[in-house]
């Protein structure tokens, strides 16, 4: 993860990491892609220990509810 200049979005707060992620490639690919997120201070120190607090994150997102039993 890369600390970045701050980066202020609407609703979210103010991004200051880059996190970046390379996907499954085959061994004779010579390209490959990747996945990146903006995370701002108190995103990345919520998540802490509890990965359900990254599904409510990409449920929010995706405008779906996630249901509780």
């Amino acid at each position: 993860m890369a600390q970045i200049q701050p980066i202020n979005f609407p609703f979210t707060g103010e991004a200051t990491q880059l996190k970046v992620l390379i996907l499954n490639f085959e061994t004779t690919a010579t390209t490959c892609t990747t996945y990146n997120e903006l995370l701002t201070d108190d995103e990345f120190a919520a998540w802490g220990e509890d990965n359900t607090w990254i599904e409510n994150c990409v449920a929010k997102d995706k405008g779906i509810i996630i249901l509780t039993y």
